[in-house]
């Protein structure tokens, strides 16, 4: 099971393997950024969380910015009535506005789409940001929420089953892990614990002003 995504500054790529999570992320030069497994005993909780990051105290200086360029360019224009101005320097000066125009739209666009809109997916090790495109998001919740069922699958085969006729106290801990991290159930864990301990709760039991110790089972 896996998940790619290409962006124009990184790559990034999710594989599912037999006893880990593997990521790797790679810049826009095809050099390794990040490539780690990620042992399933580590990775949960899982979590996905989408955010806005768009730049609005940098919007304001940006198109300050853009205005004085594009004045700068525009100037054989405003100066073609005061001052002798050739119609190439008047093509010139059009098409360098246009073009300047043209990439900063392309370049809002793409940031847009890649950089102020993320997808984050939170992990019990790290943190691992992606763009959220309309294209990949569908794909994307699916591949997490599969990975968490698989995750959990994987821990509770590997870590559910209990010996009564083995050592108590690192059982129950295991148990009580495997609770916290949604593997087991609340009721799934009580009863693994009834038997591993034989109360049926940890709760003690008062009677006539005394405190009794909790009812036991065969």
């Amino acid at each position: 099971m896996q998940f790619q995504q290409s962006q124009l500054t990184r790559s990034t790529q999710f594989t599912v393997r037999e006893h880990g999570f593997f990521v790797s992320q790679r810049d826009g030069r095809g050099q390794v950024d990040i490539a780690v497994e990620i042992p399933y005993e580590e990775l949960l909780p899982i979590r996905l969380e989408y955010r806005n990051q768009v730049p609005r105290q940098m919007l304001p200086l940006a198109a300050f910015a853009f205005i004085f360029w594009i004045l700068h360019l525009a100037r054989p224009w405003l100066d073609a009535g005061r001052l002798p101005v050739t119609d190439d320097v008047l093509a010139n000066s059009w098409l360098l506005t246009m073009g300047a125009g043209v990439c900063l739209l392309m370049l809002s666009v793409y940031a847009w789409r890649h950089w102020w809109h993320q997808a984050i997916l939170h992990t019990g090790r790290l943190q691992l940001v992606l763009a959220d495109h309309p294209r990949d998001r569908q794909q994307f919740r699916d591949f997490t929420q599969r990975l968490d069922a698989h995750t959990k699958a994987y821990l509770r085969q590997e870590y559910g089953a209990i010996n009564p006729l083995g050592y108590i106290e690192p059982q129950l801990r295991r148990v009580a892990w495997l609770r916290d991290l949604g593997v087991l159930s609340v009721a799934e864990a009580r009863t693994l614990n009834t038997r591993l301990t034989g109360r049926v709760s940890e709760r003690s039991i008062r009677s006539m002003g005394q405190r009794l110790e909790p009812l036991y089972v065969n």
